[in-house]
């Protein structure tokens, strides 16, 4: 995992729960003093109005600007403590005692700017390192550390690392959901939008015990991958547009033919043999490739029992239309009348 796909990632999440944009639009009046509005299709004389779209650039020196500008030459700063740390005393390195002088050193970095760095910086080390930088972003206990264990979690391509990086968030999160954070909810969706299986059924795997009730229309859509088809093209050898044969048949040999063989006092045959073949034999013209992920199913399934009304989702399999009908009909009213009674119990409960 990149270091720059980690970062943009987390930026991302970052923005979009800000609620705010870097540039915002607005629609300038128009040019004949009105206020602006969709324009006309008349000229000079017609009455008609212009409007112009008006970026509104952010003021560099603006606080928010020179905070960030300084945000950014700190994480500079910092990236390259990190990476003459992880040099001296991690690199090829396998003293014990210099590792562990490295492993204190690296928990003086808590600045929620470094989290990507620590993560891909040190995304080859052994197994001791990388759980330390794991513990290291538990021991933060802020929301931006936990949303960068839960991208490790689900991004990582490192199968243990990110069974870790689950076990531990999943520890620290002891009160779902109302202990989950926006932003890990937004890695697991961006985990469950991915285009690769493994990120799916990472986020998905997430989503079941955090009981992130919201994600279950995702998981309907994506436990079935509906892949691409293909039709024949004629460019195989025998050139009748087939992607593929498939035969089916029992196969038995007997002899066809004899050939005389004539010597000085001897006589033979040469036997030639040949196969006869019965059964079925099949040609394939078109194909389409379905993919259907057990981890997402078995997440669904999961999260549709614990927050329904104690019956078993399981019968509805991997049938898209039935879960989404259920959804629809059964499991979201259910889920709003529950709310609704929370919110009653807490009015009730507030004095005045």
């Amino acid at each position: 995992m990149a270091a720059r796909t980690l970062r943009t990632g987390m930026m991302l999440i970052a923005f979009s729960l800000a609620g705010s944009s870097l540039a915002q639009t607005h629609t300038a009046p128009g040019v004949d003093g009105s206020g602006g509005g969709g324009s006309g299709g008349g000229g000079a004389g017609g009455g008609g109005k212009t409007s112009l779209r008006v970026i509104k650039v952010p003021d560099p020196n603006s606080p928010a600007e020179v905070a960030y500008r300084e945000s950014q030459k700190k994480r500079v700063e910092m990236d390259k403590d990190l990476r003459k740390i992880r040099a001296q005393y991690f690199r090829g390195i396998r003293n014990t005692e210099i590792r562990q002088v490295g492993l204190s050193k690296l928990r003086a970095f808590n600045d929620p700017a470094v989290y990507p760095t620590l993560l891909d910086l040190f995304a080859q080390e052994d197994k001791d390192v990388r759980a330390e930088v794991l513990q290291l972003l538990v021991d933060q206990n802020r929301d931006e550390a936990d949303a960068a264990i839960a991208w490790a979690a689900v991004f990582d391509n490192d199968k243990w690392f990110r069974d870790e990086a689950t076990k531990r968030l999943l520890a620290r999160i002891k009160d779902p959901p109302s202990g989950v954070s926006d932003r890990v909810k937004s890695v697991i969706a961006f985990g469950l939008r991915d285009q690769k299986n493994q990120v799916i059924a990472a986020a998905a795997q997430m989503a079941a015990p955090l009981k992130l009730y919201e994600a279950i229309p995702m998981l309907i859509n994506t436990q079935v991958q509906r892949g691409g088809s293909a039709a024949g093209t004629g460019t195989v050898d025998r050139g009748d547009g087939a992607l593929a044969y498939i035969m089916i048949a029992q196969q038995v040999a007997f002899v066809s033919d004899l050939t005389p063989v004539v010597g000085d006092s001897a006589v033979a045959f040469d036997p030639t043999v040949a196969v006869a073949t019965e059964g079925n034999y099949i040609r394939v013209i078109d194909a389409v490739v379905i993919t259907y992920l057990t981890e997402v199913n078995r997440a669904l399934i999961a999260l549709g029992n614990a927050g329904w009304d104690g019956r078993d989702t399981s019968a509805m399999g991997w049938d898209q239309k039935k879960w989404q009908d259920w959804y629809a009909a059964e499991f979201k009213p259910y889920r709003d009348r529950i709310e609704a009674q929370k919110k009653e119990v807490v009015k009730n409960a507030t004095p005045g």
